[in-house]
């Protein structure tokens, strides 16, 4: 595919810098695991805490629809034909970080699980199914998000390259 076509498609999605993919893949991230966790904490007395909760999921799904149409979330899941080298490595780097990423979460989960149990408390398949609805829709944006997250790094690493370049003259 040539560079115009590429080009035609990358349009097609939104083009968020770097920071802001960062912050909205973020607060996504953070909302859908608080509402995962706070349900843990839902009592009859609290009928503010389920409606917090319920916004948390909410805005977590939709700021994690809007990441999933960015620009990085291209990067993250174009065909090879349609993006170059270097893209190619850093999102092969961010395959590798959101594999890990799941990795962790399960085996947090399956030792939660297993904790719970030996202090005889009793997870339902409703826990279950809560934590696998948030670790997929998180697991859809994190390549996105380690995107963002390194080229805000370079950024700020250029940055300080120009200040240390500019304070030697």
């Amino acid at each position: 595919m040539n560079p115009t076509q590429t080009m035609k498609l990358r349009a097609n999605y939104l083009g968020f810098s770097a920071p802001t993919t960062l912050r909205l893949s973020s607060l996504a991230i953070v909302g859908l695991w608080c509402w995962f966790f706070g349900k843990f904490f839902l009592r009859a007395d609290r009928p503010g805490l389920l409606v917090a909760l319920g916004l948390c999921l909410l805005g977590g799904t939709i700021l994690s629809v809007v990441v999933f149409m960015s620009t990085y979330s291209f990067m993250a899941n174009a065909p090879e034909d349609q993006i170059d080298e270097r893209e190619l490595a850093l999102r092969n780097r961010a395959y590798l970080k959101t594999v890990q990423y799941v990795v962790a979460c399960l085996l947090v989960g399956l030792f939660g699980s297993r904790i719970a149990e030996h202090r005889g408390v009793v997870l339902g398949q409703t826990v279950f199914e809560n934590f696998l609805l948030c670790l997929m829709i998180t697991t859809l944006i994190l390549p996105a998000w380690c995107l963002a997250r390194w080229d805000v790094d370079a950024a700020v690493e250029d940055s300080l390259e120009e200040d240390g370049a500019s304070q030697k003259t």
